[in-house]
């Protein structure tokens, strides 16, 4: 789901995909799987920071907690929320050998996004701010539900 919102989000807004990428996550290689895994990892550091959390229910069913309510904080935060996704996304590409360049090469490992989020463009800020608005998909699909903390 984390890969595929992105995907259909892309071709409804005009974003480019790089090839390799545009394509299910079973066919993806294991280098852009883990990515992905490192994507769901940061959901919980993030949702913490507005006093969210994940919780699974009963023998995997999701935890019953009023959707609307969630869904209203996470769009009240989902600029300030943004940051922190975008900075985990760095930080974790930044580890596995990624590094500045004008213009992206996979092969070479370099991205025009690996800056700090205020000088992105506002398209790019829209893609964290997306994944943000998505989180409570993202843990549905997974069998959770984004809960309030403490």
């Amino acid at each position: 789901m984390i890969h595929e919102t992105p995907r259909a989000l892309g071709k409804r807004e005009g974003w480019s995909m790089q090839p390799h990428l545009d394509k299910p996550y079973a066919k993806l290689a294991e280098i852009d799987k883990e990515d992905i895994r490192a994507a769901a990892r940061r959901i919980p550091d993030v949702l913490a920071l507005v006093g969210l959390g994940l919780r699974q229910g009963k023998d995997g069913a999701p935890a019953a907690v009023p959707k609307k309510e969630v869904t209203a904080q996470l769009e009240q935060n989902a600029e300030h929320l943004a940051e922190p996704e975008h900075d985990g996304w760095i930080e974790h590409r930044s580890r596995n050998g990624w590094r500045w360049a004008e213009t992206r090469d996979d092969a070479r490992k370099l991205h025009p996004d690996m800056l700090p989020y205020a000088k992105l463009p506002e398209r790019e800020k829209g893609k964290d701010s997306n994944t943000i608005r998505h989180y409570p998909d993202f843990a549905a699909r997974a069998g959770f539900r984004i809960v309030p903390i403490g």
